[in-house]
């Protein structure tokens, strides 16, 4: 299953990607154990996060929307 994960960096900045479950406990395995660089693979693309500069990891509830766009029924 797919999740949104927002990464909180110093100075403000926001990193939202969508992880798979795997890619969610790897990345906040890594964080919680120490610094250093994180790879994480994303539907968004690859990124890797020097997570000395994170402030926080935040798991959105629910799993992630498969589409983007506006929904409405006819």
């Amino acid at each position: 299953m797919s999740r949104r994960v927002e990464i909180g960096l110093e100075g403000g900045g926001v990193l939202l990607v969508t992880v798979e479950d795997a890619d969610v406990t790897a990345l906040t395995s890594a964080y919680t154990n120490g610094g250093g660089f994180h790879a994480v693979t994303s539907e968004e693309g690859d990124n890797v996060v020097n997570l000395a500069k994170v402030t926080y990891v935040r798991v959105l509830p629910g799993e992630a929307k498969s589409r983007l766009g506006f929904g409405g029924g006819s």
